[in-house]
């Protein structure tokens, strides 16, 4: 791991058995994390197909990553729907009771 005067930082890290040097102002610890996470996803997809091209395996891992970023995305939006109109119908009693 190093780190230069940009405050910008290198380190290496090892995905699907190959080393990847990252370039970037996040956290390094962080960069590592993301990065045994892509690997795990990668080793998984990997797995389940019995794979061996290299490529195919990180568009699956990718499909698989994005498809519950997608989901997660989807949850979110619906959530926030129900607070908003949760705070929405809070605000309506509250302008009735105090009217």
């Amino acid at each position: 791991m190093m780190s230069d005067t940009r405050g910008e930082n290198k380190v290496v890290v090892n995905i699907f058995g190959e080393d990847y040097p990252i370039t970037g102002v996040t956290d390094p610890s962080y960069i590592s994390r993301v990065a045994d996470f892509v690997d795990a996803r990668m080793k998984e997809a990997a797995g389940d197909n019995r794979i061996r091209s290299r490529d195919r395996i990180a568009i699956l891992a990718a499909m698989s990553l994005a498809s519950e970023l997608m989901e997660s995305n989807e949850q979110l939006a619906g959530a926030k729907d129900q607070f908003n109109s949760r705070a929405d119908s809070i605000l309506t009693h509250l302008e009735h009771e105090l009217s």
